[in-house]
């Protein structure tokens, strides 16, 4: 009789393991993450970058500070060129030298005005003649015997007044001598050297004043271009001629000249630096 055998039991059924087959490797282990990871990441906010990245001290921008430059002076001007007054125009020269005697002439004879309009003083005056001595003068004891004479002799000065003033200007008188004597500048730039040398002469000598006005400056010009042109010039006319072209007498000339010479000392030379101050 067949007896009835109850099933046993489910048993899960078991794959046998090849024993030829490698065995496997686990695979590997991640870290356990923690809770947090899950979240997406945030962004860095200020906070976490100022962390992060500590504020360097910033330096501050240094100034430079600079020193004005020194003040330098400008440089002097070039002096002038030295003036060629043998190159300058003649006509041009003899205007301003007939301006500049003009005007020394016409101030003198304004000066010359007023004095004699002055009523004259009733208490004595002490003048220059009586303070002043011409032995005692420096000056006096260089001067040659005919010159002491000449300047201490006011009628000396009056040979050159004439009684009348010349209608002729100053300006055309120049311009005659020019045309009809021709000489160099030198000539006529040496009269205002010689006229100069006359009244410093006469104001040292005795204490007069050798006044330069419209009755006097023509007969000073004649008979210094007399005597000039005798001393720089090589070339040279007769008394005669400069007497014609002057418009008086042989004879007056020859005493202007005489005077003119006597007025200077005979002291003629010219150096070359005073000459370029006037």
């Amino acid at each position: 009789m067949l007896a009835l055998v109850h099933p046993a039991q489910d048993v899960p059924h078991r794959i046998p393991s090849q024993s030829t087959a490698r065995p496997q490797r686990p695979p590997p282990r991640k870290p356990p993450t923690s809770s947090s990871s899950s979240r997406p990441p945030v962004a860095p906010t200020a906070v976490h970058r100022a962390r992060a990245h500590p504020p360097q001290p910033q330096e501050l921008p240094r100034v430079l500070r600079l020193d004005p430059p020194p003040v330098v002076p400008p440089p002097p001007p070039p002096a002038p060129p030295p003036f060629d007054v043998h190159s300058y125009p003649s006509p041009d020269l003899l205007r301003l030298l007939a301006s500049l005697l003009t005007q020394i002439a016409a101030t003198n004879d304004k000066l010359d005005a007023v004095a004699s309009a002055a009523p004259p003083s009733t208490t004595p005056t002490r003048t220059t003649l009586a303070t002043v001595t011409p032995t005692d003068a420096p000056i006096w004891r260089t001067l040659t015997t005919a010159s002491r004479t000449s300047i201490s002799t006011p009628s000396s000065v009056l040979t050159f007044h004439a009684r009348n003033i010349p209608t002729i200007s100053l300006e055309a008188y120049l311009l005659r001598i020019l045309k009809y004597c021709p000489t160099t500048n030198e000539v006529f730039l040496s009269l205002l050297v010689y006229f100069d040398r006359m009244s410093k002469l006469s104001a040292e000598a005795t204490g007069r004043t050798f006044v330069i006005d419209s009755y006097n400056i023509h007969r000073l010009v004649i008979a210094g271009v007399t005597v000039a042109s005798k001393f720089f010039s090589d070339v040279f006319y007769t008394n005669s001629r400069y007497a014609k072209v002057g418009g008086l007498p042989q004879a007056e000339l020859n005493q202007l000249e005489l005077q003119f010479l006597l007025l200077n000392d005979f002291r003629l030379v010219i150096p070359r630096d005073e000459m370029q101050r006037y």
